[in-house]
């Protein structure tokens, strides 16, 4: 099956960060990743923080392509969401996830809002 293709910089390679990491992955296991990110609970506020961190950086006239990918990413979601299958990440797995996207997130925030 072919990776779908997404804007916004989201789950994407050559973003930097986690995404970066897929080198050293399987085709299947970096789908597997990106399943569990995008099944994730923090995932809709990760993407609302990253949507807002462009905003902020994108010139007035581009806002608009913003919009465009945002509504395109529901579909590649649920594409991620569909191969989700019943293999868990083991609870290390589990908990450097859970801590890369802590920890982005956070990043995220004060990039949108410093203190």
């Amino acid at each position: 099956m072919q990776e779908p293709q997404g804007g916004l910089g989201m789950m994407g390679g050559g973003g930097g960060g986690f995404a970066d990491m897929s080198v050293s992955l399987s085709g299947d296991q970096n789908r597997h990743i990106k399943a569990e990110i995008a099944n994730h609970p923090l995932y809709e506020q990760l993407l609302s923080a990253h949507v807002a961190c462009l905003r902020v950086a994108t010139p007035i006239d581009q806002l608009p392509l913003i919009d465009a990918q945002l509504s395109q990413s529901h579909n590649i979601l649920r594409s991620y969401i569909s191969d989700h299958h019943n293999q868990p990440l083991s609870p290390h797995d589990r908990q450097e996830l859970d801590h890369f996207l802590v920890c982005f997130f956070v990043s995220l925030l004060f990039k949108i809002s410093p203190f």
